[in-house]
């Protein structure tokens, strides 16, 4: 029976205020660390032959969520503390 139903009620605001809060302790050190990029494997033709299509699909998938993890660690660094990681650093090919 729709009715019957909830129905979601907007009250219209004039002007929309923003809520800022201040934080009381900058976050440790260890925290405000660029990612690390290891080396990825070997780019040899020859060794690319060896893994097998399933592994080396799993590897990729792997390698570019590690990816988009470290890019997102990195630009949260630079809102917390602008400049600390460079913003053109790339993965390591």
């Amino acid at each position: 029976m729709p009715g019957c139903a909830h129905r979601i009620v907007e009250v219209p605001v004039e002007k929309q205020v923003p809520v800022a809060v201040p934080v009381k302790d900058p976050a440790p050190g260890e925290l405000i660390r660029c990612a690390d990029r290891p080396q990825g494997l070997p780019e040899s033709k020859d060794m690319l032959a060896q893994i097998p299509t399933p592994v080396r699909a799993a590897i990729i998938r792997i390698a570019r969520a590690f990816a988009a993890n470290a890019a997102q660690l990195d630009r949260l660094i630079n809102w917390e503390a602008p400049g600390t990681c460079p913003a053109g650093k790339a993965a390591a090919k």
